[in-house]
């Protein structure tokens, strides 16, 4: 338990989950896993976007959870992660098909754009942006080698809504404990709303999803999440200590994949 700790406090947990969920998104398009060097560059990409998102916090004088007060302690190590992992996703992009890397610098614009706004304040007028703009850019970047190679189409567009909805609620849902741990403030029933919208809109989204692809069991992970998210957001009586488990919920495709094998 100390070991799955340590990992989450170093955001380990997301880039498990986002690699299970990019492999998922993967099968269900393509019938297939992504590449080596896909998994590898968006594991680097996702951890150290986590890491240098926490280290903008701490130059913000932001201290939220453990996660922030365990790196800022270990600020060396976390440098020194920063850097292999530049250099190990650099390598990574000589094996990319240009038209993905041409679709990941254009995700990283996005990404340094949105870090100067909220470093600077700009974002700070409009008090959903971060938890939205996160979730979009989660949503764009997990499916990034699977979206580049599809044309468009409203179901490949319907699985990154269910993404974006699946992630808000889970950035919605520690928001407003924050907000409600500081105290009252105005727009704790605003995400209250927004919390319960995207729990509707993503089990509508959800049913017609699955009934449009014949593979139901494939988006069985989706409904999990979901569910784990859920339960925190209804019984649990700490939410921000069950935050571990909310981001672990998002390695639900291993599942999946468990059942496939085993299956055959």
């Amino acid at each position: 338990m100390r070991y799955i700790k340590i990992a989450h406090f170093l955001s380990l947990d997301v880039v498990w989950g986002t690699l299970a969920f990019q492999a998922l998104i993967h099968e269900i398009f393509l019938k297939e896993l992504p590449s080596l060097p896909e998994q590898i560059s968006l594991g680097c990409a996702v951890w150290g976007i986590y890491l240098l998102d926490r280290m903008i916090d701490r130059k913000k004088g932001i201290h939220q959870d453990e996660r922030h007060l365990f790196q800022s302690k270990h600020g060396s190590v976390v440098q020194i992660l920063l850097f292999v992992l530049l250099l190990l996703g650099g390598l990574s992009l000589v094996y990319l098909d240009l038209r993905l890397i041409f679709f990941g610098f254009g995700l990283c614009a996005w990404m340094l754009i949105y870090w100067i706004a909220w470093f600077y304040g700009i974002l700070s007028h409009i008090w959903f942006s971060k938890e939205f703009l996160t979730a979009f850019i989660y949503a764009v970047g997990v499916g990034a080698s699977t979206w580049y190679r599809l044309s468009w189409s409203i179901w490949a567009i319907s699985t990154a809504i269910l993404i974006f909805l699946l992630v808000l609620q889970n950035l919605a849902m520690y928001t407003l404990w924050e907000r409600e741990k500081i105290g009252p403030l105005k727009f704790n029933d605003h995400w209250k709303h927004i919390l319960l919208g995207a729990e509707l809109c993503f089990v509508i989204l959800f049913i017609g999803l699955i009934f449009y692809f014949d593979e139901k069991i494939a988006f069985m992970p989706f409904a999990i999440t979901f569910a784990i998210q859920s339960w925190i957001h209804y019984f649990s009586k700490n939410k921000l200590a069950s935050r571990l488990w909310g981001e672990l919920a998002y390695c639900s495709p291993i599942l999946y994949f468990a059942y496939e094998f085993f299956s055959k």
